[in-house]
């Protein structure tokens, strides 16, 4: 294969997650061409796709569906939550007891610290129980609880 024709595959670099591939490509075949200008364009594209990751992971784009999901995710463990009274006449002390009766029940939030390392835990949705009801919420996209950016179940009748 001709440099020419290695050269063209710095434009997938472009294209996220395949950089890494056309980028690790370009940087060998730079070094067994002693091609200074092909290894840059191979690095170049390796780094689009931790470039386009981070950015997108941090926008208002991405935060939107987020919350779009835990909503649809907490609406989800209402019917958990219901179906469960329905067969005990009371709700469970925890979402854990929601388990046995769904294998694919999920009460784990969609947000996390995923750029800080030391604090990343799965965190779980907020539930206690009350008396004849109960208080269910995600603790939101800054991870703490009773903040504006809280979600809750919608209420639908």
């Amino acid at each position: 294969m001709t440099s020419k024709s290695l050269y063209k595959w710095g434009f997938v670099g472009l294209i996220p997650n395949f950089g890494l591939i056309s980028g690790a490509i370009l940087i060998v075949q730079g070094f067994i061409r002693k091609d200074r200008k092909m290894k840059i364009i191979g690095f170049a594209g390796i780094l689009v796709t931790p470039l386009f990751w981070y950015f997108y992971l941090t926008s208002d784009f991405h935060k939107g569906h987020l919350i779009q999901f835990t909503n649809y995710r907490l609406n989800e463990v209402v019917k958990d939550l219901e179906f469960y009274k329905s067969k005990n006449d009371q709700y469970p002390d925890s979402l854990a007891q929601l388990k046995p009766q769904n294998k694919f029940f999920i009460d784990q939030e969609f947000f996390s610290d995923e750029f800080d390392f030391k604090k990343v835990k799965p965190a779980r949705f907020y539930y206690k129980k009350e008396r004849n009801n109960y208080i269910l919420k995600s603790f939101g996209p800054d991870l703490i609880l009773n903040t504006k950016d809280d979600i809750y179940p919608e209420l639908k009748k």
